[in-house]
């Protein structure tokens, strides 16, 4: 069911249970559970629960794959995740500003600029126009560093060119954030051009770096900066979906001197592990995590404490701890009850409406096969701390499926034959 029919399965919590392979012989169960609460001072407050969102079997859902995916059944890390804006403190208007946020040791700051245009001089150099006054500012990718040089050119001699590859992806195309604003590789005087907002204010682009050039050298180019949900078809996150063909168009070099390598947010030499371990599950692990650089982090257990600066219309700094219980879910399988380790998948903060979410994920092994479609029934239930069980609601059979369609062709025979 689409996001905005789904109804939580519970007042403190959601939940689903979901069959994994999708199709075909299962051999693993997975539940899912999400709570919700209210940041309260210093404490975070149970509060009634929130949908999980954009369930990927969900066919109704265009696009299939979105940012901030609930669903997604085993990651080996925690996504902490802040949605919102920045706001001038007093809303006085400022020109430029910080935001930050800090999970436990790991912290996270954001220069925040007002709307800037890149201007040119005489000698057909760029420049960087003060930035304008602002109150509020989005903290989304569509603000950060990236963009499209479409004046890039195709060449004639490139396999991709004529590709459908052109219809999603283009040489002057930025990999890591296609969203964003800034990015230029032509050095011709592009007019109406935006300088992003947001900036790592470790590596704050100037003038002379607005220029690429050579569109293969985009991997020297500032990283986009975010809090936000990173999307499924930036890279490189998008490598791990499909090492093959999921790269840059031009891609870049898997040693220090790729940033990402530098900073520790991939491995080094991870192009050739991924080509040769293929599209394992590991791979695929790596695709669930969303993350931004630096919030994909290991080993949180609960009551970390969390601070958030410059996201609250009136609260310069929202300092408060993560809720400490850790989920008990157990899940019954024909009858037999077993506890199962919950891993914490997801924390997403809403400063200005001070509320977060946590997503947990458990799973075990099946004893017997199950297959959805062709058993009507299939006796597995979950129990969330304690509370009633709640039980596996299999699809239609495909038995089922084929009745149905032959009643409702025998029902349009027959109001074809009346009219």
């Amino acid at each position: 069911m689409a996001d905005e029919e789904r109804k939580p399965v519970r007042d403190a919590y959601d939940a689903e249970i979901v069959l994994h392979p999708f199709r075909g012989l299962t051999k693993r169960v997975f539940a899912i559970v999400k709570f919700s609460y209210k940041i309260a001072g210093k404490n975070c407050e149970l509060m009634k629960a929130e949908p999980l969102l954009n369930n990927i079997l969900d066919q109704s859902l265009d696009p299939r794959l979105r940012p901030g995916c609930d669903f997604w059944l085993m990651k080996r890390s925690a996504d902490f995740v802040v949605r919102g804006s920045a706001y001038a403190r007093e809303g006085k208007p400022v020109r430029e500003m910080q935001a930050a946020v800090q999970i436990g040791s790991r912290l996270k700051r954001l220069a925040v600029f007002g709307n800037r245009r890149i201007g040119w001089n005489a000698a057909g150099r760029p420049a960087i126009a003060a930035p304008e006054p602002f109150e509020e500012m989005p903290l989304i990718y569509e603000n950060a560093y990236g963009g499209i040089d479409f004046r890039v050119p195709v060449s004639d001699d490139d396999p991709q060119y004529q590709s459908a590859a052109l219809e999603v992806d283009w040489p002057g195309l930025y990999p890591r954030n296609p969203f964003g604003k800034g990015y230029l590789v032509d050095p011709a005087p592009a007019e109406n051009t935006e300088m992003p907002n947001l900036e790592d204010p470790s590596d704050l682009l100037t003038a002379d770096r607005l220029i690429v050039n050579d569109p293969e050298r985009w991997y020297l180019q500032p990283l986009p900066w975010c809090f936000d949900w990173v999307h499924p078809f930036t890279w490189p996150r998008s490598l791990f979906f499909a090492p093959e063909y999921a790269d840059a168009w031009f891609p870049g070099p898997e040693d220090e001197r790729m940033p990402e390598v530098k900073r520790g947010f991939l491995a080094h030499g991870y192009r050739t592990h991924l080509q040769a371990r293929g599209e394992d599950e590991q791979s695929l692990d790596a695709f669930f995590q969303e993350g931004s650089y630096g919030l994909v982090l290991s080993g949180l257990k609960g009551n970390e404490p969390v601070m958030i600066h410059g996201m609250h219309p009136s609260e310069p700094t929202l300092a408060f701890e993560l809720p400490g219980a850790t989920p008990s879910i157990e899940i019954d399988i024909e009858g037999k009850r077993t506890r199962v380790l919950s891993r914490l998948h997801s924390i997403v903060c809403h400063p200005a409406e001070k509320r977060l979410t946590m997503v947990w994920a458990a799973n075990c092994d099946l004893p017997r096969v199950f297959m959805p479609g062709i058993h009507k029934h299939i006796p597995i239930s979950i129990f969330v701390n304690g509370d009633a069980p709640i039980h596996y609601q299999a699809p239609p059979t495909v038995k089922e499926l084929v009745a149905t369609a032959e009643a409702n062709r025998e029902k349009k025979d027959v109001q074809s034959g009346s009219g």
